[in-house]
């Protein structure tokens, strides 16, 4: 049984589907397999996966696209691991990810998930969240703090919770499985980059962003309904333009509405004890003070 499942869903990325694959079978640790679905590709996609001869490689195929959600829940039934490692199609590892990930699994027993750092392949500054558990639930209220392709979990915890991908929260369904999994089990970033993360058009955020938006709401207002708040259109753009950095601190309403905002929120908390109430203040005043994390 090896250590490490990869899990990296393929549909029509033929520019750059080698190059990510390549990325996995040059770790320097090579104790995994990477399972690659192919989910119905009609741009060549297919052709060059098929060429693919490294036995580390599990190679299925979809004859007809079946989406995202259901090519990740058949890669964690497929996963043979100790460990899921996530990947996507058009991004890069660097050669130490899986050496600097199960490391740290393998001496943290008690972190269920782990993320870390990236790095755009524009060549951008590396992007450091939220390190510990406290901190990842806190800001998850605001907004996905975990990068979805740079992440590794325990196999015996998908098995012990019977995780799944849940298909109601299209293109949003890690920001949704990371909220879920913030409540049932410890988490954690590492400020290290192990992974450049391609910026292009094709990509979901830029494809589908006004049903990634949408869902990331309903997501939110999930959590929301844990302090006993649902959030108006008002309220909710008053959120959106706090996790935005776009309160304008010399507009007094603008300034008074988003305290107020989140006065009341932190009111709510420390009724109902589900954030850290210090944490959950530090988050509101760094994004009303424009201080990202």
């Amino acid at each position: 049984m090896p250590r490490a499942s990869v899990i990296l869903p393929v549909y029509n990325n033929v520019d750059f589907v080698l190059e990510a694959i390549h990325s996995i079978l040059v770790q320097t640790y090579s104790d995994f397999e990477l399972i690659v679905i192919d989910d119905g590709s009609t741009d060549g996609s297919t052709f060059l996966i098929s060429q693919i001869t490294d036995p580390r490689v599990i190679k299925i195929f979809h004859k007809t696209n079946r989406g995202l959600v259901a090519s990740l829940n058949e890669g964690l039934k497929k996963a043979n691991g100790e460990y899921i490692v996530r990947m996507d199609s058009d991004d890069i590892s660097t050669p130490d990810r899986l050496a600097i990930q199960i490391a740290f699994m393998d001496q943290n027993p008690l972190v269920d998930v782990c993320g870390a750092a990236f790095t755009t392949s524009s060549g951008g500054t590396m992007k450091v969240n939220p390190a510990s558990h406290e901190e990842i639930k806190t800001w998850l209220l605001f907004h996905c703090c975990i990068c979805h392709p740079a992440i590794i979990m325990r196999t015996s915890m998908i098995h012990r919770l019977g995780v799944q991908y849940d298909s109601n929260y299209l293109h949003a369904e890690d920001y949704e499985l990371w909220n879920r999994l913030a409540f049932q089990v410890q988490m954690a970033n590492l400020p290290i980059n192990v992974l450049y993360y391609r910026q292009h058009n094709g990509q979901v955020s830029n494809q589908h962003r006004a049903i990634q938006d949408a869902t990331a709401r309903r997501i939110r207002q999930r959590q929301f309904s844990k302090l006993g708040l649902e959030l108006s259109d008002e309220e909710n753009q008053i959120m959106l333009d706090i996790l935005g950095f776009k309160i304008n601190p010399y507009d007094y309403n603008s300034y008074s509405r988003a305290l107020g905002f989140a006065n009341w929120v932190l009111g709510q908390n420390s009724k109902h004890l589900i954030y850290n109430q210090e944490m959950l203040n530090t988050a509101f005043s760094r994004c009303i003070s424009h201080i990202p994390y």
